[in-house]
């Protein structure tokens, strides 16, 4: 049998050995080179995680919560698709006739309701400013009553004052006895009583036809300028896209502190219904907001009361819906004051000053008496209350009725804040949405965390592959394997 000579085998050995070595430094630089790409990889991508998180997180709210025709929030603004309810509390006058025959006898007014509407909100004939990143909007809203959700029908009968002659009579207040005479006669000719009964569906949506006011329409009298011969507290509003008029509202594109922000309402930024600050147009709508996290107070603006109102943060109060915890926003005395606490409110108080605790509407509602406040008269002076018992009732509606000696109808009564109604808007989180959010809203943790958790691996390979390399503890396993080879 041919064998090998011994120092062939030697030089083969010694050949082998050689060519495994050379491997062997070949592949612990590839493998320390390849380590190190991977590690400044690793710090790179964790380090600009971190550094970067608010300028990605911002990035990401301007593309999906503000207002142009390519981002998530247009869609989710344009038509809202949260379930929206408008909860009616009617006040039925339970001793009227006790009332008008003795006006020192208190008004007992009993609670009805809720009556519960589903409330949709679309947004038309947009046009988009980009010079001043606004929308201008039409907002059409569709109410549909919801006999499910609601405690009474529309068919119940409600007693309470005889608005259209309440509002003449405040009309003519300040003129002239014989211009209050006349008045008078129409009043009495048409309106027969100060108070009447009709059914929740006439006082709220559908209305109904009265003698007094078509007579007022026919003599187009400049201070009672209801557009309608039938009236109804939401009359003309239901599937209406005019009604509420036009809203010019920043997008938020440059600045998304200002998404949502209504700074013009019917092409003005001034609703000329009141004086100073009172009368700017400000505010959100109430269902778009931009980031509040650093707000104490919000504001909302109300072209039912053609002005602003302003809410503060209930510091001592969170609730979790959908697993985010909320803010809390209230009103507070300083809501409805007019002055007396709060001198800048001062400008909200047009005519006759009253106690704080109710705001004039009047000019925002045809000249008609009207002033807002919280329901119970939450909040206002006693003033308001203590003509009044059992009044059991988020704005309420109340008419201000007071004695005039040269209008029969009103000669007699007792100067009083009359409650109509009060009404309250809700919403629902829907659970999809609410995954939504918080998933964009645990966007800058996820990159914070994320980015740790890179440097930190990136540490660990530097840590392992400075240990490794120092003790050259790849080469010395690799000439163990040939070793073992070889025997």
């Amino acid at each position: 049998m041919w064998r090998i000579p011994q120092n062939l085998r030697n030089m083969l050995t010694c050949f082998r050995f050689c060519k495994h070595s050379i491997m062997t430094i070949c592949t612990t630089k590839c493998k320390l080179i390849s380590l190190s790409v991977v590690i400044v990889i690793l710090l790179a991508i964790g380090i600009c995680a971190v550094s970067l998180c608010k300028t990605v997180y911002h990035h990401i709210l301007l593309k999906e919560l503000t207002i142009s025709n390519h981002s998530t929030g247009y869609e989710l603004w344009k038509e809202t698709p949260i379930p929206m309810y408008l909860n009616v509390y009617m006040f039925n006058w339970t001793n009227a006739d006790e009332v008008l025959k003795n006006w020192t006898t208190k008004p007992i007014f009993q609670e009805c309701g809720p009556y519960v509407f589903s409330e949709h909100h679309i947004r038309v004939n947009l046009t988009w400013n980009e010079t001043e990143n606004t929308v201008t909007y039409y907002q059409k809203r569709i109410w549909q009553f919801q006999s499910d959700l609601s405690t009474g029908t529309l068919q119940d009968n409600i007693t309470n004052l005889n608005v259209i002659a309440a509002t003449a009579a405040y009309l003519v207040r300040k003129k002239i006895a014989p211009i209050q005479e006349i008045a008078s006669f129409f009043i009495d000719l048409k309106e027969k009583h100060l108070v009447q009964t009709r059914t929740v569906s006439q006082w709220t949506f559908e209305g109904y036809e009265d003698k007094l006011l078509q007579l007022l329409v026919k003599l187009n009298i400049s201070n009672f300028n209801i557009p309608e011969s039938k009236f109804g507290w939401f009359y003309g509003r239901n599937n209406s896209e005019v009604y509420d008029g036009n809203f010019t509202m920043y997008t938020g594109v440059d600045n998304i502190d200002l998404l949502g922000i209504i700074n013009k309402w019917n092409s003005v930024s001034w609703t000329g219904d009141y004086t100073s600050y009172c009368g700017v147009v400000n505010g959100t709508s109430g269902e778009l907001w931009p980031p509040v996290k650093k707000y104490d107070k919000v504001a909302i603006f109300s072209p039912d009361l053609c002005s602003t109102i302003w809410l503060s943060h209930q510091t001592n109060y969170s609730e979790e819906i959908v697993g985010m915890t909320g803010k809390k926003y209230i009103g507070t005395d300083f809501l409805f004051d007019n002055g007396t606490k709060y001198p800048e409110q001062k400008c909200f108080v047009n005519d006759k000053s009253f106690p704080s605790g109710v705001r004039d509407v009047s000019a925002c509602k045809f000249g008609a008496p009207a002033f807002v406040s919280f329901p119970h008269f939450y909040l206002a002076d006693n003033y308001y209350t203590d003509p009044i018992v059992e009044v059991r009732a988020s704005v309420q509606l109340n008419l201000l009725i007071e004695p005039m000696r040269n209008i029969h109808m009103f000669k007699n009564v007792k100067e009083t804040f009359v409650p109509m109604l009060w009404f309250s808007q809700t919403t629902e989180l829907t659970e999809t949405l609410g995954r939504k959010t918080k998933m964009l809203l645990t966007v800058p943790s996820i990159l914070t965390y994320s980015g740790c958790g890179l440097i930190g691996i990136a540490c660990l390979l530097i840590f392992v592959t400075v240990y490794y390399a120092y003790n050259k503890v790849w080469i010395s396993h690799e000439e163990e394997r040939l070793l073992s080879e070889d025997t």
